[in-house]
């Protein structure tokens, strides 16, 4: 039997890379927004209101104050990286504007706000390569002198086990019975490249065989992201996520079964494609260019808009942003905080590092 013990790697790379296809601007159809009775923005693909997005409310966004997600008390007020590289702007570059593109920066960014130490912010590829775990010297000084550690969403054996099985059918259900014969058998050829027998992948959900499809076939070496983990524990740095893995599974979970599938049939028509756009992006990784991530992206998403996928970016990249910036505020309140997620969370109108900017925070890109 494929235990959910021997899908632990694989998952685990799957909830680090799919959301490195968001797309960097995307334009929704059906897609609706809604204003709480505290004044903050909601977005659903359900029609929680009757008014469509038409421009994401960048402006109106604003961190909520209740409950979790609270901001804490700054610690200490004082210095806590003079050892860092500088910021660009501060070195006599040309100053990064609040109206200039996140995009023409680079993958590492610094976080400032009167009063606060300042934080740090690196975009990440979910990849094992050696070109890209071996990290920047800005990129290790910043880590190394932080005073915590922030991902996307922190996991252990519990949570890989919980998200096993939240990636499979209930009771009798059969994917073959939801794909039909054709469809399902393409399914099954493209998930035995990843060593996954017809049997288990009839268990699986359509979501879930998407994703697993949309990333590079798994390696025994640690993604970026758990090296990123592994050193900031090791250095016994406090550690923490800015999303539950229920959370990240409710993005999928929450698409109805015509989507799931109408998003199966595209990456399987797109399989031949993907290990060049893979090497594309590290390569624009490695060269420290987001704006090239972000088109190449943007590129790669645009040859299928559809409602369905407008659907589906806004639910993984525009939703999540919100989120990921009001999760952050204790961080930066307390200050001299390293936070990374996938890079295209970074760029973009509805990216962090204008949601940040709108918040009143200076984000600057760090060189050497």
């Amino acid at each position: 039997m494929y235990t959910l013990k021997r899908l632990g790697g694989l998952v685990t790379l799957f909830l680090l890379l799919v959301h490195l296809f968001a797309a960097v601007g995307p334009c929704p159809a059906d897609i609706y927004k809604w204003k709480d009775e505290k004044g903050h923005w909601h977005f659903s693909d359900s029609p929680t209101s009757d008014v469509k997005i038409e421009d994401p409310p960048i402006a109106e966004h604003r961190s909520d104050q209740s409950g979790p997600e609270t901001s804490a008390p700054a610690l200490d007020q004082t210095a806590g990286s003079a050892a860092l590289p500088a910021p660009a702007e501060k070195r006599g570059a040309e100053p990064f504007a609040a109206g200039t593109s996140s995009a023409q920066g680079g993958l590492l960014w610094r976080i400032e706000r009167q009063g606060l130490r300042p934080s740090h912010l690196l975009g990440t590829i979910h990849s094992s390569d050696p070109r890209v775990v071996r990290l920047k010297p800005a990129v290790a000084q910043a880590l190394d002198q932080s005073d915590r550690f922030v991902m996307e969403m922190e996991m252990d054996a519990s949570i890989l086990t919980a998200l096993g099985a939240e990636m499979m059918l209930a009771g009798d259900k059969d994917l073959a019975d939801l794909l039909g014969r054709d469809l399902f058998a393409q399914a099954a050829a493209a998930m035995a490249d990843f060593g996954l027998p017809e049997p288990a992948v009839r268990r699986f959900k359509p979501w879930a065989v998407m994703a697993l499809l949309s990333m590079p076939k798994p390696t025994a070496a640690p993604v970026l992201d758990l090296v990123l983990h592994q050193r900031a524990q090791g250095a016994g740095k406090p550690t923490a996520g800015l999303e539950t893995m229920q959370e990240q599974v409710a993005v999928f979970e929450g698409m109805s079964m015509a989507d799931q599938i109408t998003l199966l049939k595209m990456t399987l028509a797109d399989l031949p494609q993907l290990p060049t756009f893979f090497e594309q992006l590290l390569q624009a990784y490695v060269s420290d260019d987001l704006g090239q991530i972000a088109r190449l992206a943007a590129k790669y998403n645009s040859r299928d808009q559809t409602e369905t996928t407008q659907r589906f970016m806004l639910r993984i990249n525009d939703q999540r942003n919100a989120r990921m910036v009001r999760r952050m505020q204790s961080h930066l309140a307390r200050g001299n905080s390293f936070i990374a997620v996938g890079a295209l969370h970074l760029s973009g109108p509805t990216g962090l590092i204008d949601l940040l900017r709108a918040e009143g925070y200076q984000v600057i890109p760090v060189t050497r």
